[in-house]
């Protein structure tokens, strides 16, 4: 999990060398302020937790999901988000037993979003909020729901001054098989 958010921030600065110039341009592409809407295809990294004596192991996994918020600025906005997502989960006892089983994961919350524009395209971004998960594996007679903080980083690219594209990588305090995401979303500018 580390390697993976190293990476992305790797790739961040990366991006932001590459396309960083000398002067900002103020364009509409890289200034916004306003509603958005940003609908989201999700991977699930997937997490091993302890369960009482026995251990559950998510595998990676899919879902789908979406942002809607309010640019105040072209460096602030605050966001709603969902997201609902599946994997399978290995749970194995205090004797090397084992049993799969489908997980399904409801999430909401609430996001500060800081951005800031490297150039008239690239946009990169953190994110820090508070979220809810409901977690239901119902072959392991497991559900129940937590809440906690989150946070996320990323970049966006924008193709017109309403279309741009965005990668993310969001981690949670919340104690789930379902783990961390990386996520690909598409967002409209109103």
């Amino acid at each position: 999990m580390k390697k993976i958010i190293l990476v992305m921030i790797s790739l961040i600065a990366l991006v932001a060398s590459l396309h960083a110039e000398k002067e900002r341009h103020e364009t509409q592409l890289a200034t916004h302020t306003g509603v958005y809407f940003e609908p989201k295809a999700i991977f699930l990294v997937g997490e091993t937790i302890k369960d009482g004596e026995a251990s559950l192991e998510g595998n990676s996994g899919l879902g789908f999901g979406f942002d809607l918020g309010y640019s105040f600025t072209e460096y602030f906005a605050l966001e709603l988000d969902g997201t609902f997502a599946k994997n399978d989960v290995t749970e194995t006892d205090s004797l090397g037993d084992t049993r799969k089983s489908r997980a399904s994961y409801y999430t909401y919350g609430t996001n500060a979003v800081l951005t800031y524009p490297v150039s008239t395209h690239f946009i990169i971004l953190g994110k820090v909020g508070y979220g809810y998960e409901h977690e239901e594996i119902r072959d392991l007679g497991i559900k129940g729901s937590e809440k906690a903080a989150n946070w996320a980083v990323g970049v966006e690219y924008s193709f017109t001054p309403h279309l741009e594209i965005s990668l993310e990588y969001e981690a949670a305090d919340i104690r789930s098989t379902r783990g961390n995401t990386v996520q690909l979303g598409l967002i409209y500018k109103l």
